[in-house]
């Protein structure tokens, strides 16, 4: 194999299967990244049996040929070459050079014929979406994600795909979120992808219109955004009924300006991490929002102004479940819904009926 390309555009799709190659393995060969050269492309694929990804790059190809390279040494090396152009040629004994300008680095290549191809997937079931949505949809929904093994389906996000709509959960036991956005479609099916892969997904996809396209088999989604293809298994089992989580009603509203509780979320959780169960209380009176926290260390008491529809209502859930949400809402308001202090509570942007957030409060002594 002999190539000439670019080390900017080398470095991208470097960086992009990087992400499928496994920081410990017992399998020495899924640590390198296999170069196959022909016809003016070079695909570049890293798996660690659970993702793969696969990306073509234009080179210019002298001589084709395949090669696999440890991913840490030849990314190390790329990214510390000069911004110049990039020859890579197969040697004798094994070696690839790898030459830029004044430097030239010699290093021991695997065996390429021992790389495992990735998962061929069936194109059963398929979806279309832009980019910058499908971004979205994982942001607002992969935070909730189980990192519990006991349960292994909560450690992926649902797929729900019902006509012309797409909907995504993930729920952990203690929080659920679910957006829910439309598509051009006529089919019906649900798929479980693991977070982990689906998290890896998000960091490839670009923040655009451009299309990607989603495939699902029994066992494999793939999904294509231009010139890269990322395929990742599913879990096995059913996921829980998310609906039936949701409820039907509220007796207690509150329209809140998002960015102000968030920052004063954030303030009273000072206190709420140094305590045993890192929690943030609420007392909603009239159109005022108290929130309290306390520690050994001290506490803090934070006052919002709110729109108010029902009674009052003492309320107190973990910092952390609440703060997560307030992080990827865009929306400038939100409305949050209560129906009992030990009910699970309902946020919602108000300009984006598609998403919503559920949380289950916490525990709490009242006071006297």
């Amino acid at each position: 194999m002999k190539i000439i390309t670019t080390k900017s555009i080398l470095l991208e799709c470097i960086n992009i299967v990087q992400k499928a190659v496994p920081s410990k393995t017992t399998l020495p060969i899924l640590e390198g990244i296999l170069f196959d050269a022909k016809n003016g492309k070079l695909r570049l694929t890293a798996t660690d049996l659970e993702i793969g990804i696969d990306t073509v790059l234009n080179v210019d190809v002298i001589e084709p040929g395949r090669v696999v390279l440890s991913s840490k040494i030849v990314g190390d090396i790329v990214r510390k070459l000069p911004d110049a152009d990039i020859e890579i040629e197969t040697t004798e004994k094994n070696l690839v050079c790898i030459k830029s300008e004044r430097s030239n680095f010699k290093i021991l290549s695997l065996p390429h014929d021992e790389y495992p191809e990735l998962p061929v997937v069936k194109k059963e079931n398929g979806i279309s979406l832009s980019q910058n949505v499908f971004r979205e949809m994982i942001r607002h929904t992969i935070f909730a994600v189980s990192a519990d093994e006991v349960r292994p389906i909560l450690t992926g996000v649902l797929f729900d795909v019902d006509g012309e709509n797409l909907t995504m959960v993930a729920l952990d036991g203690f929080r659920m979120a679910v957006k829910r956005n439309g598509i051009i479609n006529d089919i019906k099916f649900k798929s479980v992808i693991p977070g982990k892969s689906l998290s890896e997904i998000g960091k490839i996809l670009n923040e655009n219109e451009d299309p990607v396209h989603i495939y699902f088999s029994k066992n494999h989604i793939q999904v294509q955004a231009e010139d890269t293809i990322i395929v990742s298994r599913l879990l096995e089992g059913e996921f829980i009924n998310y609906k039936q989580i949701i409820p039907s009603e509220y007796k207690i509203k509150i329209k809140v300006f998002s960015s102000k509780l968030m920052e004063a979320c954030d303030r009273a959780a000072l206190f709420a991490r140094d305590s045993s169960n890192n929690m943030i209380k609420f007392e909603i009176i009239d159109d005022l929002m108290v929130i309290m926290s306390n520690s050994q260390n001290g506490d803090v008491r934070e006052e919002l102004k709110i729109q108010k529809e029902g009674n009052d209502i003492e309320i107190a859930f973990n910092a952390k479940y609440f703060i997560d949400v307030l992080k990827v809402i865009e929306s400038e308001e939100i409305t949050i819904e209560f129906t009992t202090n030990v009910s699970p509570s309902i946020i919602r942007p108000c300009d984006n009926s598609g998403y919503l957030y559920l949380v289950l409060p916490a525990r709490f002594k009242k006071n006297n």
